[in-house]
């Protein structure tokens, strides 16, 4: 299942928002209030979506002031990438997306359909 966010400017270079992005430690502050139990370094991390599963994630490739792809790590209950796409409209203005891919059953991806571009938006 491919999801893609909305697409949001933002008033700040791309390289700024590329540098916060590498660092894992920076994704608790966009996350929604319903991830609890947060354990990050700078290139990974788990955390709980209240009630509902424990998740990992890992930067594992990153272009400056392009892109940075994470993937799913360690014990998830399916494999995912999320990908942050920067594009840069003038020197201190970006306009930023995020990419969902999930390789899940169709029943799952029905049900998750809604809370994951849900997460995806507000991530942005």
């Amino acid at each position: 299942m491919n999801i893609t966010s909305d697409r949001v400017t933002v008033n700040t270079s791309a390289e700024k928002i590329f540098n916060f992005l590498n660092d894992y430690n920076n994704y608790e502050k966009l996350m929604p209030e319903q991830v609890v139990k947060w354990q990050s370094d700078e290139r990974s991390g788990r955390f709980t979506i209240k009630d509902l599963t424990e998740l990992g994630l890992r930067i594992e490739h990153a272009v400056p002031n392009d892109y940075v792809l994470l993937h799913s790590d360690g014990k998830v209950p399916f494999d995912f990438t999320l990908k942050f796409v920067l594009m840069k409209v003038e020197a201190s203005v970006t306009e930023v997306y995020c990419e969902f891919d999930g390789k899940m059953s169709s029943m799952i991806a029905m049900m998750a359909k809604r809370p994951l571009t849900t997460l995806v938006n507000h991530m942005v």
